[in-house]
Order: structure tokens, then sequence, then C-alpha cells
């Protein structure tokens, strides 16, 4: 278990990577839904949050830090994320079992945004 300064300090980065997605959520859902005439089956994009050395944070590794979803879901950086979605008839949730590859073990904290048909 993490103190308290360093789960805030922990808090902080993941909100400020929250934070940049705002940035590409447009983009991205516009290239995910496809053209009209050629609407794709999956409504929704992962993102995943990625610490300092780039690899996606292990849910296993944040709980052991004392961080849970709601903790994630109260910080600036996600509250900003999920106005951002709402206003783009959207929806914006933290999801603690995104499984990206085989190459992670553990299941990895990612942003799933979705809402589209």
């Amino acid at each position: 278990m993490i103190d308290e300064v360093q789960k805030a300090e922990q808090l902080n980065q993941l909100s400020d990577e929250i934070e940049k997605l705002i940035d590409r959520v447009a983009d991205d859902v516009r290239e995910q839904r496809g053209a009209e005439e050629e609407r794709r089956a999956s409504g929704f994009v992962i993102y995943l949050l990625r610490n300092t050395e780039k690899a996606p944070f292990q849910t296993l590794l944040l709980k052991k830090a004392g961080i849970a979803t709601n903790d994630i879901t109260k910080t600036h950086g996600f509250t900003a994320l999920k106005d951002y979605c709402e206003r783009l008839s959207l929806q914006a949730r933290v999801e603690d079992a995104v499984r990206p590859s085989r190459d992670y073990l553990n299941p990895c904290l990612g942003i799933i945004v979705d809402g589209w048909p």
C-alpha cells in the first residue's frame, strides 16, 4: 500500500492522461463509427491509460496502491472527459478489466467511450 501523497500523485497522473483524451474523442468516434453506408458493428472506443514507461496501467497494481475505479471517476480529468462526451451524446466510463492483448497477463485500466448506434 502506498501513502496518501503517492496515491494523490498517481491519481493526478491518471487525471492528466484522461484529460488528454478529450482532444481525440470526436475524431476517434467518427473514425470508428464509419460512414453512414458502412456502419461498423462496434459502437465503442477503448483508450488504455499508460504510465510514464508507456505501459498500460495494470488494474491489480492500482488496487494494491489503494486506487479504485471510483477514485479515478472523481478526478478532474475524468469529469472533464465525461462532460465533453455528454455534449457529444456519448458516454465515458472507467473499465478495469480490459485485456488488450496476450502481452499483458493482468487486466489493464481503460476508458470506454460509447453511446452511438
